[in-house]
């Protein structure tokens, strides 16, 4: 696979960067691309980015809802907006024979949405059925809570769907400001991959990005998060059959230098399914749960080590008593040459199949550049996970699976 960079120059707007895959061999075109800002420019207007996101495909330029969406069946053109705690993400995928008309959609969706009141209140109303749905699950209140817990009164901590109250004081000036402070951002993260060269790419994206007009670096707005859970537990009452628990860790950037040691020690921690401890011990020798896992979630601004579990609430102690001893067993001992290898085994033969379709090779490419990884990362990536070392690993664990400076919250009945 080899990937092309270019620099496009655009009027009044910072230039593009832009990684472009060629693949001719079907006439599909997908693009990819995010903006730093998201929710964690919304200030006290949580949900404003959400929601914003939410409302990009109802109606656009000279388009309304019914049409715009008429527009996009009628191309077989697939556009998605979303806004996470960090960006604001879009993604389209679309037929070679209708390029210029997809791309005149997705144009309009950024720099001319209309945000009509109709379609707003709509909106609101299906993340607002949404938002009461997840009150009443005990995994979602405990995700939410956890990181509340980590990141205390820091953006990251706030609700990326908002409250109630929050959508319902959203206006239609506020979707604009947001959608213009956002896609207005300078340097977005941008791939292409499919059926065009460099000519052709250069021209859609021309179409794509007009108007877009210079404004700040959306980076700058945001302050690095501190972790202030250590050690904190908090526990809910819920009235209902299995009792959740909700960890996590302080962690490091996925552009720091000791990563790949860290995804190998997760997989073999927690984040391998069934070949990980956690499963083995947990589930597999007491049958104290369905399933427990670990993941990494490299934010930009603060990053955590989180894990989740759920079990019957007179299992709970036991378990999560057997979780933090094995966190303890891997910072003291770190793992097993049989671990190391069975681990780089899987991690080195599943990575080829994140591109195996165009849209998975966009996504992976797109995460690359935010994350600055370099443009031959995908060269790399094997290699380095290759030269992990067992000693670099026990390090890395001695660094971060402080069980004491975990934050944790159950929600559920009450632990015995």
């Amino acid at each position: 696979m080899q990937i092309k960079q270019l620099s496009l120059t655009q009027t009044n707007a910072a230039d593009l960067d832009v990684w472009l895959v060629e693949d001719h061999r079907l006439p599909i075109v997908n693009i990819e691309f995010a903006f730093i800002g998201g929710a964690s420019l919304d200030a006290d207007q949580h949900g404003l980015a959400y929601l914003m996101a939410a409302m990009l495909d109802e109606g656009a330029g000279d388009l309304d809802d019914v049409s715009f969406h008429k527009a996009l069946d009628e191309t077989a053109t697939h556009l998605h907006f979303s806004a996470t705690r960090d960006i604001i993400n879009g993604s389209i995928k679309m037929l070679t024979k209708h390029k210029d008309r997809a791309a005149d959609l997705l144009n309009m969706a950024l720099f001319a949405p209309k945000f009509n009141d109709e379609a707003m209140q709509r909106v609101k109303a299906q993340i607002v059925a949404s938002i009461r749905s997840a009150s009443t699950n005990p995994s979602e209140i405990a995700a939410k809570k956890l990181m509340s817990l980590s990141f205390g009164d820091h953006v990251y901590g706030n609700l990326v769907k908002g409250s109630e109250a929050s959508l319902e004081a959203i206006s239609q000036a506020d979707l604009q400001r947001s959608a213009a402070q956002n896609f207005n951002a300078e340097h977005p993260y941008l791939v292409i991959v499919g059926d065009v060269n460099e000519q052709q790419a250069a021209d859609l994206l021309d179409r794509v990005f007009a108007g877009r007009h210079r404004c700040g670096n959306n980076i700058h707005a945001i302050a690095d998060a501190e972790f202030v859970g250590q050690g904190v537990t908090q526990h809910q009452f819920m009235d209902v059959p299995q009792s959740v628990v909700n960890f996590a860790l302080q962690s490091i950037p996925q552009n720091d230098d000791r990563f790949m040691q860290l995804m190998v020690l997760n997989h073999i921690l927690g984040g391998g399914g069934f070949s990980s401890r956690l499963m083995e011990e947990i589930r597999e020798k007491r049958g104290l749960t369905y399933g427990i896992h670990t993941s990494l979630m490299p934010l930009k601004h603060g990053s955590l080590i989180t894990g989740n579990a759920a079990t019957s609430a007179d299992k709970m102690a036991e378990t999560i008593k057997i979780l933090r001893e094995e966190f303890e067993k891997m910072q003291q001992d770190g793992v097993t040459d049989e671990e190391l290898k069975n681990a780089k085994t899987y991690l080195t033969g599943a990575y080829p199949l994140r591109f195996d379709t165009g849209a998975k090779i966009a996504h992976q490419l797109l995460s690359m550049q935010y994350f600055d990884f370099g443009i031959d990362f995908v060269d790399r990536r094997n290699e380095l996970v290759n030269q992990v070392t067992k000693a670099e690993i026990a390090t890395i664990a001695q660094q971060l699976l402080d069980v004491e400076q975990m934050a944790q919250i159950t929600v559920g009945q009450n632990l015995s």
